[in-house]
């Protein structure tokens, strides 16, 4: 299984905007073939950073994934708020 976590640090005021969009791609996202899980939280520490969870059948259904219009365009839309974006890749050990 293909496992990421990816943390955003937003510009302050702007995770709200983000969190209205969120439920609409999480749920084409889950839609897809190969998602495992798909989800996010707001850190209860930093409620400006957001920490999104995602597992994949394989690197094709995350291939996949990142091509289609839902992913694009939420990609497009809160890249404008980002401070910082860390995207790890989580294997199992």
């Amino acid at each position: 299984m293909y496992k990421f976590i990816i943390t955003i640090d937003l510009k302050p005021g702007t995770r709200d905007q983000i969190l209205a969009r969120a439920p609409a791609v999480q749920a084409a996202t889950r839609a897809e073939e190969g998602c495992v899980f798909y989800d996010f939280y707001t850190c209860t520490d930093d409620t400006d950073r957001l920490v999104f969870v995602e597992g994949w059948a394989d690197k094709a259904a995350h291939e996949f994934h990142m091509e289609q219009p839902h992913t694009k365009d939420f990609i497009a839309f809160h890249e404008q708020f980002h401070k910082r974006l860390v995207f790890e890749t989580i294997r199992e050990a």
